[in-house]
């Protein structure tokens, strides 16, 4: 999205603290007539993300989640033409620059993921950058890796839905791609064709959606799981470890998971 200007950095940013308010559905869905009508004067080619390319090193691509404050908390970076959340690989971007953003209720906003030492928006224009430098199997190893910090998702939407809420505005996305789509989906974000609408109500059930987490899944499934079973799974996340020391057992062990999800694998017993 070029209009969100210079790229975010890993290291950018100062600590964020969400309010206690509770947003009521006050908005009506948005329509994308409503919308279209409302951002007629700006042509949606200008949000996509101008993908510039830049070196990518595997150890800052395959970089676990730091711990601790550094890895759950939210930071926040302000620019004059934007707000920008972030939390562990993720980041959601409001823009602030134009009659979109300042008078109507629908400033433009997108969420990122962190891509080396940057944060970008384009699932299609990541796949390229990492393919281009790398092959299928860092690729797979990078997106595994963002799809188990799922949290820091939560974090920053429910961080941008709560600054929504004080401005009493809804956020629009342009959506380019399938996997956009699926993904906000899974978040529970509500998308039609080319929008994905984000509403200040929403950040009561992103923080739900905190407390729901692989770690009680694990705990569930480990005290009916046969001991073949449990063998089994911790001898593939010893492994994963071996493959990536940078990871605890914790990290290793929720990638596993999300592996074994994949594969419709995880919780079916006698199949390890």
């Amino acid at each position: 999205m070029d209009r969100f200007g210079k790229a975010i950095e890993v290291g950018d940013g100062s600590s964020a603290k969400r309010s206690k308010e509770i947003f009521q559905q006050s908005f009506k869905e948005a329509k994308s007539d409503e919308v279209v009508a409302l951002h007629k004067k700006h042509d949606q080619d200008r949000w996509k993300e101008q993908n510039k390319k830049h070196i990518l090193y595997k150890p800052h691509l395959l970089e676990p989640v730091p711990e601790g404050r550094d890895g759950h908390s939210v930071f926040m970076v302000k620019h004059s033409e934007r707000i920008t959340f972030k939390c562990g690989l993720w980041a959601v971007v409001l823009t602030l620059s134009d009659e979109a953003g300042k008078r109507f209720k629908h400033p433009v906003w997108t969420l990122a993921v962190r891509v080396g030492r940057q944060f970008k928006c384009s699932p299609s224009g990541i796949r390229k950058q990492i393919l281009d430098q790398f092959d299928e199997k860092t690729y797979f190893q990078w997106r595994q890796l963002v799809m188990t910090n799922k949290e820091g998702a939560y974090e920053t939407l429910a961080s941008a839905c709560d600054w929504l809420g004080q401005k009493k505005k809804v956020g629009l996305n342009y959506i380019s791609g399938g996997s956009s789509v699926r993904l906000l989906r899974e978040l529970g974000i509500l998308c039609e064709t080319h929008y994905a609408f984000l509403y200040p109500h929403y950040k009561t059930m992103l923080e739900e959606k905190l407390l729901k987490d692989n770690r009680s899944e694990f705990e569930e499934w480990i005290e009916t799981a046969s001991r073949q079973d449990a063998d089994q799974f911790f001898e593939m996340v010893a492994n994963l470890k071996k493959q990536n020391p940078k990871l605890n057992d914790q990290q290793a062990r929720d990638q596993m998971i999300e592996l074994l999800h994949g594969m419709s694998r995880f919780g079916q017993h006698g199949q390890g």
